[in-house]
């Protein structure tokens, strides 16, 4: 099963079974913002990324 979390220099988040839940936690810990002018939905305050575990491609967009 895929899973993903989101790593700043500051923080790494939780292990999560979608790349969406895993982006929203790097909004909700103030590590970046929802931003729909973003083509990711996302813009990090600090920089950031989500990863996949175990290699796994992360959708690194909250757009569908």
């Amino acid at each position: 099963m895929p899973r993903f979390r989101y790593r700043t220099s500051a923080l790494t988040g939780p292990w999560r079974e979608s790349a969406e839940e895993a982006m929203r936690d790097a909004a909700n810990a103030k590590q970046a913002v929802i931003d729909e002018a973003e083509p990711s939905g996302l813009r990090w305050i600090v920089p950031g990324s989500i990863e996949g575990m175990n290699g796994e491609p992360a959708r690194t967009s909250l757009k569908s």
